[in-house]
Protein backbone atom coordinates (compact mmCIF):
# COMPACT_ATOMS: atom_id res chain seq x y z
CA UNK A 1 0.00 0.00 0.00
CA UNK A 2 1.54 3.05 -0.86
CA UNK A 3 1.52 6.48 1.63
CA UNK A 4 -1.33 7.89 -0.26
CA UNK A 5 -3.72 4.71 0.22
CA UNK A 6 -2.35 4.29 4.20
CA UNK A 7 -3.55 8.21 3.97
CA UNK A 8 -6.39 7.78 2.64
CA UNK A 9 -7.36 4.48 4.89
CA UNK A 10 -6.48 6.35 7.88
CA UNK A 11 -8.90 9.62 7.38
CA UNK A 12 -11.66 7.12 6.45
CA UNK A 13 -10.98 5.76 10.04
CA UNK A 14 -11.22 9.26 11.82
CA UNK A 15 -14.67 10.17 10.05
CA UNK A 16 -15.79 7.15 11.31
CA UNK A 17 -15.13 7.66 14.42
CA UNK A 18 -16.55 11.31 14.49
CA UNK A 19 -19.37 10.14 12.47
CA UNK A 20 -20.35 7.63 15.63
CA UNK A 21 -18.86 8.84 19.02
CA UNK A 22 -19.28 12.21 21.02
CA UNK A 23 -18.04 14.75 19.68
CA UNK A 24 -14.90 16.66 21.03
CA UNK A 25 -14.92 20.49 22.48
CA UNK A 26 -11.46 22.08 22.98
CA UNK A 27 -11.82 23.89 26.62
CA UNK A 28 -12.45 27.36 26.24
CA UNK A 29 -11.39 30.30 27.29
CA UNK A 30 -14.22 30.74 30.12
CA UNK A 31 -13.49 27.15 31.46
CA UNK A 32 -9.83 27.31 31.53
CA UNK A 33 -9.45 30.96 33.29
CA UNK A 34 -12.74 30.16 35.45
CA UNK A 35 -10.80 31.40 39.13
CA UNK A 36 -9.87 34.89 37.14
CA UNK A 37 -13.27 35.04 35.74
CA UNK A 38 -15.04 34.51 39.17
CA UNK A 39 -12.28 37.49 40.67
CA UNK A 40 -13.54 39.54 38.07
CA UNK A 41 -17.52 38.95 38.59
CA UNK A 42 -16.87 40.08 41.92
CA UNK A 43 -14.95 43.06 41.95
CA UNK A 44 -17.47 44.32 39.19
CA UNK A 45 -20.65 43.51 41.16
CA UNK A 46 -18.91 45.00 44.28
CA UNK A 47 -17.95 48.15 42.22
CA UNK A 48 -21.54 48.14 41.15
CA UNK A 49 -23.04 47.81 44.89
CA UNK A 50 -20.97 50.91 45.74
CA UNK A 51 -22.14 53.01 42.50
CA UNK A 52 -25.77 51.77 43.46
CA UNK A 53 -25.75 52.84 47.27
CA UNK A 54 -26.48 55.93 48.33
CA UNK A 55 -27.06 57.00 44.71
CA UNK A 56 -30.67 54.87 44.56
CA UNK A 57 -31.12 55.40 47.97
CA UNK A 58 -32.67 58.98 46.59
CA UNK A 59 -35.67 58.35 45.39
CA UNK A 60 -37.32 60.31 41.99
CA UNK A 61 -36.41 64.12 41.72
CA UNK A 62 -33.41 63.92 44.50
CA UNK A 63 -29.63 63.40 43.94
CA UNK A 64 -27.37 62.22 46.53
CA UNK A 65 -24.79 64.35 47.88
CA UNK A 66 -22.02 63.77 50.69
CA UNK A 67 -22.09 64.44 54.31
CA UNK A 68 -19.95 64.63 57.12
CA UNK A 69 -20.67 61.83 58.77
CA UNK A 70 -19.37 62.67 62.30
CA UNK A 71 -21.40 65.54 62.28
CA UNK A 72 -24.92 64.47 61.46
CA UNK A 73 -24.33 60.47 61.60
CA UNK A 74 -24.56 59.93 57.67
CA UNK A 75 -22.58 59.51 54.73
CA UNK A 76 -24.96 61.38 52.20
CA UNK A 77 -28.06 63.30 52.21
CA UNK A 78 -30.60 63.79 49.58
CA UNK A 79 -30.88 67.18 47.79
CA UNK A 80 -33.86 67.93 45.23
CA UNK A 81 -37.39 67.70 45.26
CA UNK A 82 -38.95 64.85 47.18
CA UNK A 83 -41.47 63.38 45.02
CA UNK A 84 -41.95 59.76 46.33
CA UNK A 85 -41.72 61.52 50.40
CA UNK A 86 -39.37 58.79 50.84
CA UNK A 87 -36.16 59.17 53.42
CA UNK A 88 -33.53 61.32 52.32
CA UNK A 89 -30.65 60.28 54.06
CA UNK A 90 -29.37 57.40 56.59
CA UNK A 91 -31.83 56.79 59.41
CA UNK A 92 -33.77 60.01 58.55
CA UNK A 93 -35.28 61.34 61.40
CA UNK A 94 -37.62 62.91 59.31
CA UNK A 95 -39.08 59.38 58.56
CA UNK A 96 -42.40 59.88 60.42
CA UNK A 97 -43.18 63.08 58.56
CA UNK A 98 -42.33 61.80 55.64
CA UNK A 99 -44.51 58.76 56.02
CA UNK A 100 -47.49 61.18 57.02
CA UNK A 101 -47.01 63.26 54.00
CA UNK A 102 -46.71 60.13 51.87
CA UNK A 103 -50.27 58.79 53.04
CA UNK A 104 -51.75 61.81 52.56
CA UNK A 105 -50.48 62.69 49.56
CA UNK A 106 -51.58 59.63 48.10
CA UNK A 107 -55.15 60.79 48.97
CA UNK A 108 -55.34 63.80 46.81
CA UNK A 109 -57.06 62.21 44.49
CA UNK A 110 -56.50 63.35 40.93
CA UNK A 111 -57.47 66.64 40.73
CA UNK A 112 -54.96 67.48 43.15
CA UNK A 113 -52.25 70.78 43.83
CA UNK A 114 -48.92 70.86 45.43
CA UNK A 115 -47.35 72.77 47.64
CA UNK A 116 -43.60 72.98 48.40
CA UNK A 117 -41.51 73.24 51.81
CA UNK A 118 -38.16 73.96 50.91
CA UNK A 119 -35.51 74.15 53.98
CA UNK A 120 -32.29 72.92 54.74
CA UNK A 121 -33.60 68.95 55.45
CA UNK A 122 -30.80 67.96 57.52
CA UNK A 123 -28.70 70.45 58.88
CA UNK A 124 -24.76 69.69 59.72
CA UNK A 125 -23.83 71.60 63.25
CA UNK A 126 -20.13 72.27 61.81
CA UNK A 127 -21.54 74.88 59.13
CA UNK A 128 -25.49 75.79 59.26
CA UNK A 129 -26.65 77.69 62.57
CA UNK A 130 -30.34 76.25 62.73
CA UNK A 131 -30.72 72.85 64.28
CA UNK A 132 -32.68 70.15 63.12
CA UNK A 133 -36.10 70.26 65.57
CA UNK A 134 -36.64 73.68 64.47
CA UNK A 135 -37.06 72.20 60.79
CA UNK A 136 -39.28 69.01 62.09
CA UNK A 137 -41.60 72.32 63.82
CA UNK A 138 -41.38 74.10 60.50
CA UNK A 139 -43.16 70.71 58.71
CA UNK A 140 -45.60 69.83 61.29
CA UNK A 141 -46.69 73.56 60.98
CA UNK A 142 -46.85 72.91 57.03
CA UNK A 143 -48.64 69.55 57.96
CA UNK A 144 -51.21 71.51 59.94
CA UNK A 145 -51.92 73.89 57.21
CA UNK A 146 -52.55 71.55 54.49
CA UNK A 147 -54.52 69.42 55.93
CA UNK A 148 -56.90 70.53 58.83
CA UNK A 149 -59.86 68.86 59.29
CA UNK A 150 -62.27 70.24 57.44
CA UNK A 151 -59.88 71.58 55.01
CA UNK A 152 -60.23 71.33 50.83
CA UNK A 153 -59.63 67.98 49.15
CA UNK A 154 -56.31 67.65 46.32
CA UNK A 155 -53.32 69.25 48.45
CA UNK A 156 -50.02 67.69 48.22
CA UNK A 157 -46.95 68.45 50.24
CA UNK A 158 -43.33 68.28 48.99
CA UNK A 159 -40.41 68.49 50.79
CA UNK A 160 -37.12 69.68 48.79
CA UNK A 161 -34.17 69.67 50.23
CA UNK A 162 -31.20 72.31 48.89
CA UNK A 163 -28.41 71.42 51.93
CA UNK A 164 -25.92 73.07 53.58
CA UNK A 165 -25.96 76.92 53.35
CA UNK A 166 -28.41 76.41 50.56
CA UNK A 167 -25.38 75.29 48.54
CA UNK A 168 -27.30 73.05 46.22
CA UNK A 169 -30.02 75.10 45.42
CA UNK A 170 -29.16 74.82 41.18
CA UNK A 171 -30.11 71.17 41.91
CA UNK A 172 -33.50 71.80 43.50
CA UNK A 173 -34.25 75.11 41.30
CA UNK A 174 -33.62 72.24 37.99
CA UNK A 175 -36.09 69.89 39.41
CA UNK A 176 -38.77 71.87 41.05
CA UNK A 177 -38.76 73.75 37.41
CA UNK A 178 -39.12 70.07 35.78
CA UNK A 179 -41.88 69.36 38.24
CA UNK A 180 -44.01 72.05 38.11
CA UNK A 181 -46.48 71.28 35.27
CA UNK A 182 -46.99 67.65 36.13
CA UNK A 183 -47.13 68.58 40.02
CA UNK A 184 -49.14 71.17 39.69
CA UNK A 185 -47.41 73.47 41.99
CA UNK A 186 -48.79 76.00 43.53
CA UNK A 187 -45.84 77.75 45.91
CA UNK A 188 -42.94 77.12 47.27
CA UNK A 189 -42.79 77.90 50.68
CA UNK A 190 -40.50 78.55 53.76
CA UNK A 191 -37.28 78.84 51.86
CA UNK A 192 -34.96 78.87 54.99
CA UNK A 193 -32.75 80.96 55.89
CA UNK A 194 -31.51 84.14 53.95
CA UNK A 195 -28.33 83.76 52.07
CA UNK A 196 -27.11 84.96 48.76
CA UNK A 197 -27.90 81.27 47.43
CA UNK A 198 -31.45 81.04 48.47
CA UNK A 199 -32.15 84.55 46.94
CA UNK A 200 -30.62 83.08 44.01
CA UNK A 201 -33.13 79.71 44.07
CA UNK A 202 -36.02 82.46 44.70
CA UNK A 203 -34.54 84.67 41.89
CA UNK A 204 -34.60 81.63 39.36
CA UNK A 205 -38.44 79.95 40.40
CA UNK A 206 -39.83 83.69 39.52
CA UNK A 207 -37.92 83.65 36.01
CA UNK A 208 -39.94 80.40 35.40
CA UNK A 209 -43.29 81.91 36.68
CA UNK A 210 -42.98 79.97 39.76
CA UNK A 211 -44.14 81.56 43.15
CA UNK A 212 -42.13 81.84 46.31
CA UNK A 213 -43.78 82.33 50.35
CA UNK A 214 -40.83 82.92 52.53
CA UNK A 215 -41.64 82.22 56.11
CA UNK A 216 -38.40 82.36 58.22
CA UNK A 217 -36.26 84.62 55.59
CA UNK A 218 -36.29 87.94 57.06
CA UNK A 219 -33.41 89.96 54.75
CA UNK A 220 -34.45 92.90 53.32
CA UNK A 221 -33.02 92.38 49.90
CA UNK A 222 -34.62 88.81 49.56
CA UNK A 223 -36.98 90.20 47.17
CA UNK A 224 -34.66 91.22 44.83
CA UNK A 225 -32.24 89.50 42.65
CA UNK A 226 -28.44 89.52 43.03
CA UNK A 227 -28.23 92.78 40.23
CA UNK A 228 -31.05 94.42 42.51
CA UNK A 229 -34.05 93.55 40.29
CA UNK A 230 -37.63 93.49 42.05
CA UNK A 231 -38.45 89.53 42.15
CA UNK A 232 -41.95 89.87 40.79
CA UNK A 233 -43.27 86.34 42.80
CA UNK A 234 -41.98 86.62 46.27
CA UNK A 235 -44.01 86.91 49.19
CA UNK A 236 -43.47 86.49 52.91
CA UNK A 237 -45.44 86.31 55.84
CA UNK A 238 -42.86 87.22 58.04
CA UNK A 239 -41.40 90.53 59.42
CA UNK A 240 -38.83 92.15 57.07
CA UNK A 241 -35.18 92.59 58.91
CA UNK A 242 -36.25 96.72 59.13
CA UNK A 243 -39.29 95.58 60.87
CA UNK A 244 -37.26 93.75 63.82
CA UNK A 245 -34.58 96.17 63.62
CA UNK A 246 -37.45 99.09 64.10
CA UNK A 247 -39.38 97.13 66.95
CA UNK A 248 -35.67 97.13 68.93
CA UNK A 249 -34.58 100.08 68.80
CA UNK A 250 -38.24 101.42 69.77
CA UNK A 251 -37.69 99.23 73.06
CA UNK A 252 -34.06 100.20 73.39
CA UNK A 253 -35.13 104.00 73.40
CA UNK A 254 -38.11 103.52 75.40
CA UNK A 255 -36.10 101.93 78.28
CA UNK A 256 -33.50 104.27 78.63
CA UNK A 257 -30.52 102.38 76.93
CA UNK A 258 -27.72 104.60 76.71
CA UNK A 259 -24.44 102.74 75.56
CA UNK A 260 -24.93 100.68 72.68
CA UNK A 261 -22.73 98.52 70.93
CA UNK A 262 -23.05 96.29 68.04
CA UNK A 263 -21.28 93.11 66.98
CA UNK A 264 -22.02 92.07 63.28
CA UNK A 265 -21.88 88.99 61.16
CA UNK A 266 -20.38 90.26 57.90
CA UNK A 267 -20.38 87.08 55.38
CA UNK A 268 -21.38 88.13 52.07
CA UNK A 269 -22.79 84.69 52.00
CA UNK A 270 -25.22 85.47 55.13
CA UNK A 271 -27.55 88.66 54.06
CA UNK A 272 -29.59 87.56 57.14
CA UNK A 273 -26.38 89.39 59.73
CA UNK A 274 -25.57 92.17 56.89
CA UNK A 275 -29.01 93.52 56.19
CA UNK A 276 -30.05 93.49 60.29
CA UNK A 277 -26.97 94.71 61.09
CA UNK A 278 -28.24 97.94 58.14
CA UNK A 279 -31.58 97.75 59.19
CA UNK A 280 -30.39 98.56 62.87
CA UNK A 281 -28.19 101.33 62.37
CA UNK A 282 -30.94 103.28 59.97
CA UNK A 283 -33.09 103.11 62.94
CA UNK A 284 -32.05 102.91 66.15
CA UNK A 285 -32.61 106.06 67.83
CA UNK A 286 -29.63 105.68 70.29
CA UNK A 287 -25.92 106.37 68.89
CA UNK A 288 -23.85 102.86 68.31
CA UNK A 289 -20.50 103.54 70.27
CA UNK A 290 -18.46 100.85 68.78
CA UNK A 291 -18.84 97.90 66.47
CA UNK A 292 -17.22 94.38 66.39
CA UNK A 293 -17.40 92.24 63.04
CA UNK A 294 -17.11 88.59 62.59
CA UNK A 295 -16.80 85.93 59.62
CA UNK A 296 -16.78 82.33 60.04
CA UNK A 297 -16.15 80.28 56.87
CA UNK A 298 -16.55 76.38 57.08
CA UNK A 299 -14.17 74.72 59.39
CA UNK A 300 -12.94 71.04 58.96
CA UNK A 301 -11.18 70.64 62.70
CA UNK A 302 -13.70 72.33 64.48
CA UNK A 303 -17.30 73.52 65.10
CA UNK A 304 -18.96 76.79 64.07
CA UNK A 305 -20.02 77.48 67.60
CA UNK A 306 -16.64 76.32 69.59
CA UNK A 307 -14.45 78.51 66.79
CA UNK A 308 -16.65 81.76 67.80
CA UNK A 309 -16.60 80.88 71.77
CA UNK A 310 -12.82 81.25 71.32
CA UNK A 311 -12.96 84.82 69.32
CA UNK A 312 -15.37 85.85 71.24
CA UNK A 313 -13.10 85.90 74.57
CA UNK A 314 -10.28 87.51 72.88
CA UNK A 315 -12.38 90.42 72.72
CA UNK A 316 -13.68 90.13 76.29
CA UNK A 317 -11.17 93.40 77.47
CA UNK A 318 -12.65 95.75 74.21
CA UNK A 319 -16.08 94.74 75.83
CA UNK A 320 -15.12 95.58 79.44
CA UNK A 321 -13.47 98.92 78.24
CA UNK A 322 -16.47 100.17 76.46
CA UNK A 323 -18.72 99.18 78.99
CA UNK A 324 -22.28 99.25 76.74
CA UNK A 325 -25.55 99.11 78.52
CA UNK A 326 -26.47 97.38 75.28
CA UNK A 327 -24.89 95.10 73.05
CA UNK A 328 -26.95 94.67 69.79
CA UNK A 329 -25.90 91.51 68.01
CA UNK A 330 -26.72 91.30 64.43
CA UNK A 331 -25.78 87.31 63.64
CA UNK A 332 -26.71 84.11 64.04
CA UNK A 333 -28.66 82.42 66.78
CA UNK A 334 -25.88 79.50 67.34
CA UNK A 335 -23.37 82.13 67.16
CA UNK A 336 -25.18 84.35 69.75
CA UNK A 337 -24.70 81.60 72.00
CA UNK A 338 -20.97 81.32 71.83
CA UNK A 339 -21.58 85.32 72.74
CA UNK A 340 -23.62 85.31 75.90
CA UNK A 341 -20.98 82.53 76.94
CA UNK A 342 -17.76 84.38 76.58
CA UNK A 343 -19.43 87.51 77.88
CA UNK A 344 -20.16 85.45 80.73
CA UNK A 345 -18.07 83.21 81.82
CA UNK A 346 -14.51 84.89 81.10
CA UNK A 347 -13.96 87.24 83.84
CA UNK A 348 -16.09 90.36 85.85
CA UNK A 349 -15.81 93.75 84.33
CA UNK A 350 -15.07 96.64 86.41
CA UNK A 351 -18.09 98.88 86.31
CA UNK A 352 -20.21 96.41 83.74
CA UNK A 353 -21.95 93.72 86.25
CA UNK A 354 -24.86 93.42 83.94
CA UNK A 355 -25.62 93.90 80.08
CA UNK A 356 -28.41 93.36 77.76
CA UNK A 357 -28.12 91.85 74.93
CA UNK A 358 -30.52 91.97 71.57
CA UNK A 359 -31.04 90.40 68.66
CA UNK A 360 -33.47 89.12 65.82
CA UNK A 361 -35.30 86.23 65.20
CA UNK A 362 -32.75 83.74 64.32
CA UNK A 363 -32.41 83.53 68.80
CA UNK A 364 -34.67 81.59 68.85
CA UNK A 365 -32.46 78.32 67.98
CA UNK A 366 -31.16 78.95 71.19
CA UNK A 367 -34.39 78.69 73.08
CA UNK A 368 -34.96 75.90 75.23
CA UNK A 369 -31.14 75.07 75.67
CA UNK A 370 -29.50 76.00 78.75
CA UNK A 371 -27.44 79.02 78.81
CA UNK A 372 -24.63 80.85 81.15
CA UNK A 373 -26.30 84.26 81.79
CA UNK A 374 -25.59 84.47 85.26
CA UNK A 375 -21.96 83.86 86.28
CA UNK A 376 -19.11 86.94 85.98
CA UNK A 377 -21.32 89.24 84.24
CA UNK A 378 -24.89 89.09 84.47
CA UNK A 379 -26.63 88.95 80.80
CA UNK A 380 -30.14 89.91 79.80
CA UNK A 381 -31.12 88.40 76.58
CA UNK A 382 -33.73 90.09 74.22
CA UNK A 383 -34.71 89.23 70.88
CA UNK A 384 -37.30 90.21 68.49
CA UNK A 385 -39.36 86.88 67.15
CA UNK A 386 -41.81 85.41 64.52
CA UNK A 387 -44.10 83.79 66.47
CA UNK A 388 -45.01 82.74 69.90
CA UNK A 389 -47.68 80.73 71.29
CA UNK A 390 -49.27 82.97 74.07
CA UNK A 391 -48.37 86.49 71.97
CA UNK A 392 -52.31 87.44 71.92
CA UNK A 393 -52.50 87.57 75.67
CA UNK A 394 -50.12 90.91 75.25
CA UNK A 395 -53.22 92.09 73.25
CA UNK A 396 -55.76 92.07 75.07
CA UNK A 397 -56.86 96.10 74.87
CA UNK A 398 -57.48 96.12 71.49
CA UNK A 399 -60.77 95.37 69.96
CA UNK A 400 -59.55 93.23 67.08
CA UNK A 401 -57.91 90.75 69.76
CA UNK A 402 -60.34 87.99 69.86
CA UNK A 403 -60.36 87.65 66.23
CA UNK A 404 -56.64 87.25 66.54
CA UNK A 405 -57.42 84.77 69.62
CA UNK A 406 -59.76 83.09 68.17
CA UNK A 407 -57.69 81.93 64.75
CA UNK A 408 -54.88 81.25 66.80
CA UNK A 409 -56.72 78.74 68.87
CA UNK A 410 -58.13 77.05 65.85
CA UNK A 411 -54.69 76.57 64.52
CA UNK A 412 -53.60 74.91 68.20
CA UNK A 413 -56.66 72.85 67.92
CA UNK A 414 -55.51 71.58 64.42
CA UNK A 415 -52.09 71.27 65.76
CA UNK A 416 -52.57 69.27 68.51
CA UNK A 417 -56.37 67.59 67.79
CA UNK A 418 -55.99 66.90 64.27
CA UNK A 419 -52.52 66.03 63.46
CA UNK A 420 -51.55 65.13 67.07
CA UNK A 421 -48.49 67.60 67.24
CA UNK A 422 -47.32 68.20 71.55
CA UNK A 423 -48.27 71.90 72.03
CA UNK A 424 -44.74 71.60 73.87
CA UNK A 425 -43.48 71.80 69.85
CA UNK A 426 -44.86 75.34 69.54
CA UNK A 427 -43.02 77.37 72.24
CA UNK A 428 -40.54 78.72 69.04
CA UNK A 429 -42.19 80.03 66.97
CA UNK A 430 -41.61 77.74 63.87
CA UNK A 431 -44.88 75.74 63.73
CA UNK A 432 -46.47 78.69 63.26
CA UNK A 433 -45.15 80.57 61.05
CA UNK A 434 -44.27 77.95 58.38
CA UNK A 435 -48.44 77.49 58.57
CA UNK A 436 -49.00 80.96 57.74
CA UNK A 437 -46.86 80.54 54.48
CA UNK A 438 -48.72 77.24 53.78
CA UNK A 439 -52.11 78.39 54.37
CA UNK A 440 -51.80 81.32 52.09
CA UNK A 441 -50.39 78.87 49.64
CA UNK A 442 -53.46 76.88 50.36
CA UNK A 443 -55.98 80.01 50.11
CA UNK A 444 -54.09 81.08 46.28
CA UNK A 445 -54.63 76.72 45.61
CA UNK A 446 -58.53 76.92 46.44
CA UNK A 447 -59.38 80.42 44.74
CA UNK A 448 -57.14 79.81 41.66
CA UNK A 449 -58.95 78.36 38.78
CA UNK A 450 -56.45 77.48 36.76
CA UNK A 451 -53.83 74.86 37.29
CA UNK A 452 -51.19 76.19 35.90
CA UNK A 453 -48.25 77.34 38.44
CA UNK A 454 -47.35 80.74 36.23
CA UNK A 455 -50.90 81.65 37.06
CA UNK A 456 -50.38 81.67 41.24
CA UNK A 457 -48.57 85.00 41.74
CA UNK A 458 -51.81 87.13 40.66
CA UNK A 459 -54.07 85.14 43.03
CA UNK A 460 -51.37 85.78 45.62
CA UNK A 461 -51.54 89.34 45.21
CA UNK A 462 -55.10 89.29 45.60
CA UNK A 463 -54.13 88.68 49.48
CA UNK A 464 -53.86 91.74 50.88
CA UNK A 465 -55.84 94.27 53.45
CA UNK A 466 -58.98 93.78 51.84
CA UNK A 467 -59.01 89.72 51.52
CA UNK A 468 -56.40 88.49 54.14
CA UNK A 469 -55.79 85.18 55.20
CA UNK A 470 -56.31 84.25 59.14
CA UNK A 471 -53.00 82.70 60.78
CA UNK A 472 -51.45 81.48 63.84
CA UNK A 473 -49.19 84.71 63.87
CA UNK A 474 -51.93 87.39 63.15
CA UNK A 475 -53.80 88.15 59.48
CA UNK A 476 -51.71 87.65 56.39
CA UNK A 477 -51.90 90.25 53.75
CA UNK A 478 -48.92 90.87 51.15
CA UNK A 479 -48.19 94.49 49.91
CA UNK A 480 -49.08 94.86 46.03
CA UNK A 481 -44.97 96.70 45.23
CA UNK A 482 -43.32 94.74 47.59
CA UNK A 483 -44.91 91.42 48.40
CA UNK A 484 -43.89 91.30 51.55
CA UNK A 485 -46.30 90.93 54.69
CA UNK A 486 -48.46 93.99 56.27
CA UNK A 487 -48.71 94.82 59.69
CA UNK A 488 -46.35 91.84 61.22
CA UNK A 489 -46.92 91.07 64.59
CA UNK A 490 -44.04 91.20 66.32
CA UNK A 491 -43.29 89.48 70.18
CA UNK A 492 -40.29 90.74 72.23
CA UNK A 493 -39.13 87.86 74.17
CA UNK A 494 -36.42 86.90 77.00
CA UNK A 495 -34.39 83.62 77.35
CA UNK A 496 -33.84 82.36 80.74
CA UNK A 497 -30.70 80.44 81.67
CA UNK A 498 -32.67 77.86 81.71
CA UNK A 499 -33.74 77.77 78.12
CA UNK A 500 -37.34 78.77 79.01
CA UNK A 501 -38.79 81.89 76.98
CA UNK A 502 -40.99 84.40 78.23
CA UNK A 503 -42.71 87.19 76.31
CA UNK A 504 -41.72 90.86 77.23
CA UNK A 505 -43.73 92.99 74.99
CA UNK A 506 -45.78 92.78 71.36
CA UNK A 507 -45.34 95.85 69.17
CA UNK A 508 -46.47 95.80 65.49
CA UNK A 509 -44.08 96.35 61.96
CA UNK A 510 -45.94 99.61 61.39
CA UNK A 511 -47.30 100.47 65.06
CA UNK A 512 -50.86 98.90 64.85
CA UNK A 513 -52.61 95.92 63.62
CA UNK A 514 -54.11 95.29 60.36
CA UNK A 515 -55.38 97.81 58.69
CA UNK A 516 -58.61 96.29 56.40
CA UNK A 517 -59.66 99.55 54.76
CA UNK A 518 -59.58 100.38 51.25
CA UNK A 519 -56.05 101.74 51.27
CA UNK A 520 -54.68 99.90 54.13
CA UNK A 521 -54.35 102.90 56.37
CA UNK A 522 -51.59 104.30 54.30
Amino acid sequence: MSWLDSLRTRMSAARERAATGPPVRPRGWAHRHRLLLIAIVVVVLGAALVSISPWESCGPGLRAVDADEDSIGTSYVCVGLNLDSGPMREDDPLDPLEKLIKGRNEMAGENFKTIVVLENLAPDPKVDSQPFPFVRREIQGAITAAWPKNGPPGIKLLLANYGSNAEHWQVVAEEIVAAAATQRIVAVTDIGISTESSRALVAELSRHGIATIGATVTADNMNTDPKGVRIDNFFRVGPTNTDEARAAAGYIAAHGFKRVMMIQGVSKEDTYATTLAEAFQSSSKVPVIFTKTYDVKPLSDTSREAYLRGLFSRWHNDICGARPDLIYFAGRGLDLGALVAALAGDGACEGLDTVTVMTGDDASTLAGKPLQLNKDISVRLRYTALAYPDQWDMFTADPAHPTYKKNYDNFVAEFTGTHGFPKAELWDGAAMIEHDAVAAAVEAAVQNVSSDPVSVPDVLRSIDCNSPVPGATGFVAFDQATGNQLDKALPILSIDPDGSVHPVDLVWSRGRPLNTNADCGR
